[in-house]
């Protein structure tokens, strides 16, 4: 598929996401670290906050604290580690990182970013190189078109140049050229077990096999591409939740 036909495609799926995201469903999330729930957007929006939850996809190093506004939002994130969602009343929101024995905390490429009320936010922790450390925040649309299964990718491997991804056994990119520290969005497919295959850009050679991804119906998964050396991963998934029925 043409690039530019693709990108449209993928703004005009992230605006029809975002119309219907004030949803009164609450949101599961199933990760390495287990599973938890948060609340309905309209519930969020109701009450005048945003959701935020970190991903820690430094591959090597130590645990991490991530402050908002001077305040401890999450303390001692591993590497790997994908946090629940808390709700923040801040509309400016000035994050800060801090690792033990830091006390100055780190440099960070993003820091400052307007959050809207209802909706949800990720605060990737992506490593520069050994000793730096960039935010890369992103909005959640974790609400796929009926029928599908929603699904994105964050490049977060810094010696890895662009990277192309693709479902096995299919001709058609599912995303083309996703440069480090960024994603492109996410992909409606139709639900199913799949192999996903990372590739350099425009190259034949797979880096990496993901195997039996799990696309659920009404998912939305994010695979996080790690490691300095050889490609690593790992995954998290948002499922709309039934709302609960009052007796």
């Amino acid at each position: 598929m043409n690039r530019s036909i693709r990108v449209l495609l993928a703004v005009a799926t992230a605006g029809l996401a975002g119309a219907c995201e004030k949803s009164d469903m609450p949101i599961k999330t199933s990760s390495m670290d287990g599973v938890n729930t948060s609340p309905s957007a309209s519930a969020a929006d109701a009450r005048g906050t945003s959701m935020v939850r970190v991903v820690n996809a430094v591959s090597e190093g130590p645990d991490v604290s991530v402050q908002l506004g001077g305040q401890t939002l999450f303390g001692q994130v591993m590497q790997s580690a994908v946090t629940d969602y808390q709700e923040v009343a801040l509309n400016l929101a000035q994050f800060a990182v801090h690792v033990q024995g830091v006390p100055d905390g780190m440099m960070l490429a993003e820091k400052d970013r307007m959050l809207l009320d209802g909706s949800r936010y990720t605060v990737f922790l992506v490593a520069d190189d050994s000793t730096k450390r960039s935010l890369r925040i992103v909005r959640d649309h974790v609400i796929p078109d009926s029928g599908k299964a929603r699904l994105r990718v964050l490049h977060a491997a810094p010696n890895a140049s662009g990277l192309d991804f693709s479902i096995a056994g299919s001709k058609d990119k599912l995303f083309s050229d996703v440069s480090f520290k960024n994603e492109a969005g996410y992909a409606d497919v139709v639900p199913g077990k799949v192999s996903l295959e990372v590739r350099g850009k425009d190259t034949p050679t797979v880096l990496l096999r993901i195997a039996n991804l799990d696309l659920r119906r009404s998912t939305a998964t994010t695979v996080v591409i790690t490691g300095t050396g050889k490609l690593k991963f790992f995954t998290f998934t948002d499922a709309l939740m039934a709302p609960v029925v009052a007796p």
